[in-house]
């Protein structure tokens, strides 16, 4: 597997490499591609051409919806187009808060010689990354393959059948009309070598990607520690060089690490990174809340968008960094991350809108270097108000740990709140939809939209006991395994299998910009039978394990949220069950401790007294009673619970009982 990608690679590299020269020298005579019998036909057909993003609902579309070319959103009304007209298709791929998007739309998209071009002899289609992230990681690798990078806006270049053969970043306007002039008059004289080299970039991206199965090993960890050793900035924290980006999940596995071996290295890696983030112009001290990255090792000089996601998995990251620490700085950081979206990035129904931009091209920042008095004068910059679900399920998870680590029932209300509006809104016969934004919830949920929210759910109901979440959370489960579970190579495809517009069935094991969503439904599954004991869900998380470990075998430092996984599969006592009244003194004692002590691998559930017999009652507390009449925890650790026990001391130190390794 490691042979064939590195082949993959190299050979895209080449691909893109020797086309770009071909086009900008102007002659391919040198590159011989098997011969395709195609007559290019460039007449118009009965599709009326005008720029339709202004009947779409995503605001990144509509900030292209008065742009003279003639866009059409990601659709089968775009790919018939390109078929009958036999024309190529220049796919954008972008989000609304991406600065340098805004910056190609004024240099290019909003210049009638650039549309001219465009409208004549391609079709234009324009893609929000963040409602078709399935879409935007199939040509994210292709691009990534062909030039060595990727960023957004993504620019690639397909066949009328959707195949990439060319693909960029962000073009400025002559270099841009130039690319477009070269591709139409290759397209125009030598068709075949444009479908040649598609058909083969699609060949390489269509090889099986769930990679070899191999042994959940704890050594993983082990390796992932001393790949962080070498890359960690040990002046400013983080890890390699500007920009800079948090690596949230990195900063938790570390935690996980010093949690089961007591190293005090990588303790530090995560106290340091914490600590510089806070204080760096990358945290938003007077309005609360991250800013996507920065372009300085010192963390300062961001960019200035924010995001839901990013800030969702660093609220997590440092509210577990203040249960190691009790470091009150991280605490308030947490307070400001929270204060921000609860005050401005929330829709009154209870949903979490998606991210706030920047600020205007050329004025980047400008209002986020505003003082607390002239702030509140200015007009801030635009939010994109989009609903995502797999985005609140990550805020959901967050606010649930906030409320459990700071103690304030506000938290606990909005992740509640969120989950209730996705439960009314983007979920709809048994599936959730990924995007809801001014009454309209639109396309199929994506993998990472059933798994963060899971994950969320799954936090919620560890916060406020409600075994509503558990139920909707094992159904959403179960659809999940439907939808994009590969039974013959085992793990989960980023979106539908069965999507004719999706070129490629992608499976994404490593972590990105959030989470790999196969970790984190892995994650899912070993925390699901915790509560349930369900053997199959056991064994599926099992299989799914030791895929993302043969994955992550050459670079488990990239599997970070993986690694989390494997750690609580690989850990003891993770089923606590606590039985008593909520009003006991002991019950709440128990509750405040399991609350704020870090015991990363353990699935918490409170409930009354139960009897085997009521199956509305969760298997884990099925049959539980109280001893003594008092408060009463039972310590689990497959399936198998230790005695019961009242005495508050000992069920702490049975909590505590974990399996350590040595680094």
């Amino acid at each position: 597997m490691k042979k064939r990608s590195l082949i993959f690679a190299c050979f895209l590299l080449v691909v893109g490499l020797a086309l770009g020269l071909w086009w900008w020298y102007g002659d391919g005579r040198q590159f011989q591609w098997d011969a395709v019998d195609f007559k290019p036909n460039q007449g118009e057909t009965s599709v009326k051409k005008y720029n339709r993003l202004g009947e779409t609902k995503s605001p990144y579309l509509l900030q292209h919806k008065d742009n003279p070319v003639h866009w059409f959103p990601w659709g089968e009304e775009a790919f018939q187009a390109a078929r009958e007209e036999n024309k190529i298709i220049f796919l954008s791929i972008g989000y609304s808060t991406c600065y340098w998007c805004h910056m190609m739309e004024k240099d290019s998209f909003e210049k009638q010689e650039v549309a001219d071009v465009l409208n004549q002899h391609f079709i234009s289609i324009k893609v929000d990354r963040e409602e078709h992230p399935d879409i935007d990681q199939i040509y994210m690798d292709a691009v990534v393959g062909m030039t060595g990078q990727g960023g957004w806006p993504m620019s690639v270049f397909l066949t009328p059948d959707l195949k990439p053969f060319f693909g960029g970043s962000f073009f400025w306007q002559a270099q841009f009309i130039q690319i477009l002039n070269n591709i139409q008059q290759t397209w125009q004289k030598e068709p075949q070598k444009i479908l040649a080299s598609g058909a083969k970039i699609t060949d390489f991206l269509r090889e099986k990607t769930g990679g070899a199965a191999a042994e959940i090993s704890i050594g993983l960890l082990k390796k992932a520690f001393a790949q962080f050793q070498q890359s960690f900035d040990k002046t400013h924290g983080g890890f390699g060089q500007a920009p800079k980006f948090p690596h949230s999940m990195n900063l938790a596995l570390l935690l996980r690490i010093h949690h089961r071996t007591g190293n005090r290295e990588a303790l530090g890696m995560v106290t340091q990174s914490l600590d510089a983030m806070a204080v760096g112009e990358i945290y938003d001290k007077i309005g609360g809340g991250f800013h996507r990255y920065a372009t300085h090792d010192d963390w300062n000089e961001p960019h200035y968008e924010k995001m839901l996601y990013d800030n969702a998995l660093l609220a997590f990251t440092y509210l577990e960094g203040y249960q190691v620490t009790k470091n009150k700085n991280y605490a308030e950081v947490v307070k400001g991350i929270f204060r921000y979206f609860l005050g401005e990035m929330t829709d009154p129904q209870g949903g979490f809108y998606s991210a706030q931009d920047a600020g205007e091209v050329g004025k980047e920042g400008e209002y986020y270097h505003l003082n607390k008095e002239n702030r509140a004068q200015a007009e801030p910059p635009a939010k994109d108000d989009k609903i995502l679900t797999s985005w609140n399920g990550l805020m959901i998870a967050a606010l649930a740990k906030g409320y459990q680590v700071l103690g304030d029932e506000k938290y606990l209300k909005a992740a509640q709140a969120s989950a209730r509006f996705i439960q009314n809104n983007l979920y709809k016969n048994g599936k959730l939809l990924r995007r809801f934004r001014e009454g309209e919830a639109k396309f199929d949920g994506t993998l990472e939209d059933y798994a963060f929210l899971i994950h969320g759910l799954l936090s919620l109901y560890e916060a406020d006991g409600n075994a509503d979440w558990v139920h909707w959370a094992l159904k959403l489960q179960t659809k999940q395994d439907e939808i994009f579970w590969d039974e013959e190579n085992g793990g989960y495809f980023m979106g539908d299998p069965n999507d004719p517009a999706l070129l490629v069935k992608k499976k994404e094991l490593h972590d990105g910009a959030t989470p790999s969503g196969n970790a984190v439904a892995a994650l899912n599954l070993v925390r699901l039978h915790a509560l349930t004991f369900e053997q199959d869900i056991l064994r599926r998380a099992e299989r799914l394990l030791k895929i993302i470990a043969g994955g992550g075998e050459s670079y488990p430092a990239g599997f970070a949220q993986g690694l989390i996984a494997i750690d609580f599969y690989s850990d003891r006592s993770k089923e606590i069950a606590v039985v008593g009244r909520p009003t006991d003194p002991d019950y709440q004692a128990m509750q405040k401790y399991l609350f704020e002590e870090f015991i990363p691998n353990k699935m918490i559930a409170f409930g009354p007294p139960s009897e085997f017999g009521d199956e509305k009652i969760l298997p884990v507390l099925r049959g539980k009673q109280l001893l003594n009449e008092k408060t009463t925890i039972y310590v689990c650790e497959n399936n198998v619970c230790k005695l019961p026990t009242s005495d508050l001391p000992k069920a702490r130190e049975l909590i505590k009982d974990h399996l350590p390794y040595e680094l």
